[in-house]
């Protein structure tokens, strides 16, 4: 595996820090607010993504067909800037960032293998029904619905259907508007909704 390929794989499993978003107190004191912040992180890196992209340089990790389009790296950005800004519900956003970041990856694994396209399904399912019982979002049963949802969705949008497209920004931004409407509709179970 070269060092492009390990490099991808290695920030699709360490992305998850960017979660700790959450954690941070919305006021970070000095009139600097949380959302600003990584407002200017986002915009920041879209500086250097359009930067790259005019100037053609090649970045560590990216494919070779990425000079011709914006980044996977961008791309995964702006899906989780969607999360963060647009659908602002960490119930939400949290499990379905967790499975572009773990599952995506492993998806692409089981295709090089020949393993059924079952594995990374379950993987995707058993990982967003655990995390939304940790973050105890939603009753058993609604929990079991939208896992089923979020799986069903984000596993046709995993893989290289659209070049100019990637499965980094689908994986997220399709299942999140998904299960928005459907926490919207049948409520988290606890006796609140959206």
């Amino acid at each position: 595996m070269d060092r492009h390929a390990v490099f991808r794989r290695t920030f699709h499993i360490v992305s998850p820090i960017f979660l700790g978003y959450y954690l941070l107190p919305e006021d970070l004191g000095g009139g600097i607010t949380r959302t600003g912040l990584s407002a200017v992180f986002v915009g920041t890196a879209l500086c250097i993504e359009l930067a790259r992209f005019a100037l053609g340089i090649r970045l560590l990790g990216l494919r070779p067909y990425e000079g011709q389009r914006v980044s996977a790296y961008a791309q995964g950005l702006l899906g989780l800037a969607f999360g963060l800004f647009v659908i602002r519900d960490p119930r939400i956003v949290v499990p379905v960032f967790l499975g572009m970041a773990w599952i995506d990856p492993l998806a692409a694994l089981c295709r090089r293998r020949g393993w059924p396209r079952f594995v990374p399904t379950a993987a995707y399912l058993t990982l967003f029904f655990v995390t939304v019982l940790i973050m105890r979002s939603f009753a058993i049963p609604n929990a079991l619905l939208f896992s089923l949802a979020a799986t069903a969705v984000a596993m046709i949008m995993e893989g290289p259907k659209v070049r100019q497209i990637d499965d980094d920004l689908l994986m997220q931004v399709v299942p999140m508007v998904v299960l928005y409407f459907l926490i919207a509709g049948f409520g988290t179970g606890f006796g609140a909704s959206l």
